[in-house]
């Protein structure tokens, strides 16, 4: 059974069931022997743990869900180490509603088998296990989230953009933000490599962390991938938004993240709700729903901080947040 038949028959449709279609089995799904002490390392907390052990893909008794969890895995294998193309990374895609247990943890099986061999290329490259322990961290942050939001254990029902980038070497976690090595391409094929700036959702964006962050990074990414060479750090976010300075204080730290990149000309994506659904996942933490907000969407909405606030006073007026690019200062592609 090849990936995409297996993920047609358990309810995948739509460009969730193209992204599977494409990859293959392999040699299937390997579970490393010091499976608990790795789930400890990624910091995934002790109910998660037991829970998705007792939700190992079985050949014989969930052969979709392995052979699903097995195409995952081997994706990761075959792109170790390699930086995201010009083309871009698309997301793992979320589960269908009713998927059951085995399901929901079949991508975090994916992930924790190739763990090993993360690792070892770490060690290869001098990255401190420090920082190793804080990109595989991402595992438990993401389970945590995703219980908080669906009230269910796995990664499964969000799709996995950042995850699956981290387990194959593409993403690093440094002090306060992590970064994805990345390919730039200007219509001939690849020209040059940067750095994709991301704020994980993990507290405060301060700006003196931040500063130290990208300080940090510039240096080891220098000795971690000398073959590299950096032309920019750039950042496509929410956070990006000029918008956002209508509703925050000029003081406030999202404010200040801001005034640290040159935006690009902002391109109006196909679908206007784009933005306002990538706010609400990644800014807010709350279920998005698939097409644009309705009012009893933003009803649902806590009114218990400033960005909730702005978030449903900007939709209700008829307007649109953005997602936006920066190139961050002193480090532009002329340097």
């Amino acid at each position: 059974m090849d990936v995409g038949r297996a993920a047609e028959r358990v309810g995948f449709s739509g460009p969730g069931l193209e992204r599977l279609h494409g990859l293959e089995v392999g040699a299937g799904l390997s579970v490393p022997d010091d499976l608990e002490e790795l789930l400890e390392y990624c910091g995934v907390p002790e109910r998660d743990r037991q829970e998705l052990m007792a939700a190992r893909p079985d050949r014989e008794r969930q052969p979709e869900w392995w052979v699903i969890a097995s195409g995952l895995a081997g994706e990761l294998e075959r792109e170790l180490e390699r930086p995201v193309p010009p083309a871009g990374f698309k997301a793992w895609p979320r589960v269908p509603d009713d998927a059951p247990a085995v399901g929901l943890y079949a991508g975090a099986w994916a992930l924790v088998a190739n763990l090993p061999r993360l690792m070892e290329v770490h060690r290869e490259r001098g990255v401190p296990d420090t920082v190793t322990r804080a990109t595989v961290g991402a595992l438990g942050g993401v389970m945590s989230t995703h219980r908080q939001i669906f009230g269910r254990g796995g990664v499964g029902l969000m799709p996995l953009w950042s995850p699956p980038l981290r387990f194959r070497g593409a993403e690093y976690e440094i002090g306060r933000h992590s970064y994805t090595r990345a390919q730039l391409g200007l219509g001939d094929g690849v020209s040059g490599h940067v750095l994709m700036v991301h704020i994980p959702p993990t507290g405060s964006l301060d700006a003196h962390a931040s500063e130290e962050s990208v300080a940090a990074a510039a240096e080891s990414f220098k000795h971690w991938y000398p073959e590299e060479p950096l032309a920019a750090f750039v950042c496509t976010s929410w956070l990006l938004d000029p918008q956002l300075a209508e509703y925050l204080r000029a003081e406030s730290n999202i404010i200040r993240f801001q005034q640290r990149f040159d935006l690009l000309p902002y391109l109006p994506p196909e679908d206007a709700s784009e933005g306002d659904r990538e706010l609400m996942r990644l800014g807010l933490q709350l279920p998005v729903p698939e097409g644009a907000l309705t009012e009893e969407d933003l009803q649902r909405i806590p009114q218990d901080t400033s960005l909730r606030r702005a978030f449903t006073a900007h939709l209700r007026a008829g307007r649109h947040w953005h997602v936006r690019t920066g190139l961050l200062k002193g480090y532009g592609l002329a340097r």
